[in-house]
C-alpha cells in the first residue's frame, strides 16, 4: 500500500468473488469493490449475512450479522477514510443506522449509497423511528450517492454533496449487436427468480408466441426458491423454456450474447436501476420492460415501456410490433450505445474515486479518534459522467 492509498470500508450486501449474487445489492456491490480495488484502494469488506430461509433463520442471520458488524466496527485498529455503506433500510433501518454512527464516531468519512426503489416511501414510513434513522443517516453523510437522477430532486438530498451512481458495466464486456432475429427469436430473462420480477408474465409471453406457430426460446438464468421454480417448469412443460440457474457474474455476458430481447415484467415495490438491465442492453438485447423503478430513464429510446399491470400478450404483442416494422436493428443498437454512452465504469468510477479523495484529505490519512463535528457541505449536487 502507498502512503496515500485510500481505505475504504464498504458494507452491504457483497456476493463472495467469483460466486453467483442472490439479488442487485450483491451483483452491484460485488462489481464495485472489484473495481475500486483495481483503481489502487483498499477495500474492506463488510457483508451482511446472507439471506436464509424460512423467515426466522432470515432473522436470526441477520440480528447476528449486523451485531459481528457493529462490534468489527467499533473495535477495529485499522484505520478507515471512507465508511461507504449500500443500506437495505426499511427493517433494516435502525441497525443501519448505529452501524453508520459508530463507523463516524471511529472517524471515517460516511457515504450512503441509496440504492433500489422507494426511497420516497421509506422517507414517509409510517413508522416514526425508521423515519428518524434515516434522517439522521442522510444528515450524517457527507456524499450521498444515487442510482436514480431523480432521488437528486428529493429533499432529503437536495443541497447535500450528492452523485449520481447508476448502476453500470465494464465497458470491455459490452458485446457486439447480435444477428437480428430471422428464425429463433431468443429471449432473455435474468435475475431472481421470484413473482414480483415477472417471471410468470415472461414465460406467458413465450406461451402466447408459441401458440402462433413463432419459433421462440426464453432463457432464464439466476436462483430463486427450489418449489417455487419446481413449480413453473411443472406449469411450462412443452414450453421452450432454458432453465440455466445461478450463473457466475463473469460468465452472464457470454450467456447474453445470442439474445434478442430482455423482457422485464418486474412488479417489485423497491425496484430502482436493475443490474440485469444494463447487462442485457450492454449485450445488444432490446428491452421491454416494465414501468417502474429507473426503467423508463435507463432505457430512453432504445426499448418498449409497459404498463406494470401488462400481461404476457402485452409481451408478445410489443416483440411482433418490433419485429413487423423492422426496428429490431435500431434499438438494439441504441440499447447498446446507451449503456456505452451512460452506465460503465469507465465512465462513471473517477468521479466516486474523486470524491473519497476530497473527502479524506490530499494526504489520505486523519488523527485517530472520534469524528470532529462537521458543518454540512453545500456544494451542488453533481451528475457524474455528464458535461
Amino acid at each position: 500500500m502507498t502512503p496515500t492509498a485510500l481505505t475504504i470500508a464498504y458494507c452491504g450486501p457483497i456476493a463472495a468473488s467469483g460466486e453467483p449474487a442472490r439479488g442487485g445489492f450483491e451483483a452491484a456491490n460485488r462489481r464495485l469493490i472489484d473495481d475500486l480495488a483495481r483503481a489502487g484502494l483498499d477495500v474492506v469488506e463488510l457483508a451482511y449475512a446472507p439471506e436464509r430461509k424460512p423467515a426466522w433463520r432470515k432473522l436470526l442471520a441477520y440480528g447476528l450479522g449486523f451485531a459481528g458488524l457493529a462490534w468489527r466496527i467499533a473495535t477495529v485498529s485499522e484505520r478507515w477514510d471512507v465508511f461507504h455503506i449500500t443500506p437495505l433500510r426499511r427493517q433494516f433501518m435502525l441497525a443501519e443506522f448505529v452501524l453508520c454512527h459508530l463507523a463516524r464516531r471511529r472517524g471515517a468519512r460516511l457515504v450512503v449509497d441509496l440504492r433500489a426503489g422507494a426511497i420516497a416511501e421509506d422517507v414517509a414510513s409510517p413508522s416514526r423511528l425508521r423515519r428518524a434513522a434515516l434522517k439522521s443517516i442522510l444528515n450524517a453523510a457527507e456524499l450521498i450517492c444515487v442510482e436514480g437522477e431523480t432521488y437528486l430532486e428529493l429533499a432529503e438530498v437536495r443541497g447535500k454533496n450528492a452523485l449520481y451512481l447508476p448502476n453500470y458495466v465494464d465497458a470491455g464486456t459490452v458485446g457486439e449487436c447480435p444477428a437480428a432475429p430471422t428464425e429463433r427469436i431468443n429471449l432473455a430473462f435474468l435475475g431472481r427468480i421470484v413473482p414480483e420480477k415477472g417471471i410468470e408474465v415472461a414465460i406467458d409471453c413465450v406461451r402466447v408466441l408459441h401458440a402462433k406457430g413463432r419459433q421462440v426460446q426464453l432463457k432464464v438464468i439466476g436462483r430463486g426458491d427450489e418449489g417455487y421454480i419446481a413449480r413453473l417448469k411443472s406449469e411450462s412443460v412443452g414450453l421452450p423454456v432454458l432453465w440455466l440457474g445461478a450463473v457466475p457474474h463473469p460468465e452472464v455476458p457470454a450467456q447474453l450474447r445470442d439474445g434478442h430481447f430482455f423482457v422485464f415484467p418486474t412488479r417489485h415495490r423497491g425496484e430502482g436501476h436493475s443490474n440485469a438491465l444494463t447487462e442485457a442492453m450492454s449485450q445488444g438485447l432490446v428491452p421491454i420492460v416494465a414501468d417502474n423503478g429507473f426503467n423508463r430513464q435507463v432505457i430512453a429510446d432504445s426499448g418498449v415501456v409497459l404498463d406494470m399491470a401488462a400481461s404476457g400478450e402485452d409481451y408478445a404483442t410489443a416483440i411482433e410490433m418490433i419485429l413487423a416494422r423492422g426496428d429490431w436493428n435500431r434499438l438494439s443498437t441504441a440499447a447498446r450505445q446507451r449503456v456505452l454512452d451512460q452506465f460503465t465504469g469507465e465512465r462513471l468510477l473517477p468521479a466516486l474515486v474523486e470524491r473519497y479523495r476530497d473527502l479524506a484529505g490530499a494526504d489520505a490519512r486523519r488523527p485517530s479518534g472520534p469524528a470532529p463535528a462537521r458543518t454540512p457541505l453545500q456544494r451542488e449536487a453533481t451528475v457524474a459522467g455528464r458535461s
